[in-house]
């Protein structure tokens, strides 16, 4: 693989790409998730909204190996698909 870049340059909106940690290269993207708690009324039983109560974002390897404290340090671009019949 060539035209590897700096892990700060890749996209963080889900794109899937290649990512890279020494030895290590997988395909992943950038996870955004946000947890939140629904309330009801004690009585009415009425919806009554929701709470954020966690959020955040890391790297995510599809093979489970990048998390937040071991995160890839380079990535590049996924190579395009083989042509019909190749």
């Amino acid at each position: 693989m060539s035209n590897w870049k700096t892990i700060e340059s890749a996209p963080r909106d889900g794109t899937e790409i290649i990512l890279r940690k020494d030895d290590r290269v997988t395909a992943g993207a950038w996870i955004e998730w946000t947890e939140t708690q629904d309330h009801y009324h004690g009585t009415t039983g009425e919806y009554l909204g929701s709470d954020e109560i966690d959020s955040g974002g890391n790297w995510q390897s599809w093979d489970g190996g990048f998390c937040e404290d071991d995160e890839p340090t380079h990535w590049c671009e996924l190579p395009a698909p083989p042509a019909e019949g190749e």
